[in-house]
């Protein structure tokens, strides 16, 4: 009996092309190069664009828009889910969670202070004790004697 080849996926005798290879993966495609700009008439090398700068009009609204949206990722429910790694981020909650529950100038002992510290604590990775610290160290608190009081000119301030 004559050995029949004709099944073989690999080997074709008829055949007059070789046997397909397997095909690597595509390679990703490299991250996208900043666009360039070179006068037509210039024969100097290309330069990166400069970064857009934000609107002077725009500023305040798009800080506030800013603050909003990292709120909204750290604070769901009225409860503080976990504090933001980036000092920047952490300041933004701090400062919302400040104005949320301590009236500026009104003194409040330490257990009510723990008391409306721990209704933001609730389920959440942070501890009140942990939050009253950070409260005191980035200014959106003052602690003297066991008094606490939210300071007037803490609405944007809050640096370590």
């Amino acid at each position: 009996m004559p050995n029949d080849r004709s099944d073989s996926p690999l080997e074709d005798p008829e055949s007059s092309q070789p046997p397909q290879q397997p095909q690597p993966p595509q390679q990703p495609q490299p991250p996208q190069q900043p666009q360039l700009s070179q006068s037509p008439q210039s024969s100097q090398p290309l330069q990166p664009l400069p970064p857009r700068q934000p609107s002077p009009d725009t500023g305040a609204a798009g800080d506030d828009a800013r603050d909003g949206m990292i709120v909204r990722t750290f604070v769901r429910d009225g409860r503080l889910v976990r504090l933001p790694a980036r000092w920047t981020r952490k300041k933004v909650v701090l400062r919302h969670i400040a104005e949320q529950t301590f009236v500026p100038g009104v003194e409040y002992p330490e257990r009510t202070v723990d008391e409306k510290l721990r209704a933001w604590c609730e389920d959440g990775e942070v501890d009140h004790v942990t939050l009253r610290r950070h409260l005191v160290d980035f200014g959106h608190l003052r602690r003297s004697d066991g008094i606490y009081v939210r300071p007037a000119d803490s609405a944007r301030t809050g640096s370590a």
